[in-house]
């Protein structure tokens, strides 16, 4: 039998006309120039869901890492790149990778606990908390974190990319634990297997594993208490 799963924290980011660009003042400033928009998502949340309400460091945890698209921006730089001068900068390739952002957010928290990272088209967001939920299942800590994000796809991509464009843009972070006494007290009635077994019934409704993940977000505020 499953065990229970609780919010301990969640966070999220999506973009606004008034607030476009996810604020990583707190990243040094010689990092943060070399962030993608996604690994800037990516790094805000995770950092948001690192500590309590008063501001107080977690003990660090394993984290699931999904998007359906990852760092396409990056991506196409460096086919560009590719393209014009047959060459690709390491520095730029690494920044490029799939789990890029997620990486980058290990690093700037020295979380050495360790990550997954989840590609599964359209199915990214699912897949992923599936995968979470698995890992907290089956190990010994009572901690996992879920992280989900995808940026807007280049605009060149869009007549191919199989999903309307402009795309939804979001980031998501569940800091997720088997402990009660760990729960947000405001998400203790949330039930996130539930949750997810409503999204999966759910599947053909969504274009993009972000819509997912905003339907997710809805209806977590829904139950908040």
């Amino acid at each position: 039998m499953a065990r229970q799963v609780f919010i301990e924290r969640i966070s999220s980011f999506i973009p606004t006309e008034a607030h476009p660009k996810p604020d990583v003042s707190f990243v040094p400033m010689l990092t943060r120039r070399r962030l993608s928009y996604i690994s800037r998502m990516v790094v805000l949340v995770s950092d948001q869901v690192s500590h309590d309400a008063k501001g107080n460091k977690f003990a660090p945890c394993k984290v699931t890492f999904a998007s359906q698209f990852g760092e396409i921006n990056q991506q196409l730089k460096i086919s560009q790149t590719l393209l014009e001068t047959g060459m690709v900068s390491p520095a730029h390739f690494s920044l490029s990778v799939f789990n890029a952002s997620v990486a980058n957010a290990s690093i700037l928290e020295t979380n050495t606990a360790g990550y997954s990272a989840v590609f599964s088209g359209k199915d990214a967001f699912t897949t992923g908390l599936t995968d979470c939920l698995a890992a907290l299942e089956v190990e010994n800590a009572d901690s996992r974190t879920f992280i989900f994000a995808d940026e807007l796809i280049p605009e060149v991509y869009a007549p191919v990319a199989g999903v309307p464009y402009p795309n939804a843009v979001c980031a998501m972070a569940l800091r997720l634990t088997t402990d009660e006494s760990k729960a947000d007290p405001t998400l203790k009635n949330v039930n996130v297997l539930s949750q997810l077994s409503y999204l999966k019934m759910l599947h053909n409704n969504f274009d993009t594993a972000a819509e997912q993940a905003l339907a997710f977000l809805c209806a977590i505020d829904m139950q908040r208490a």
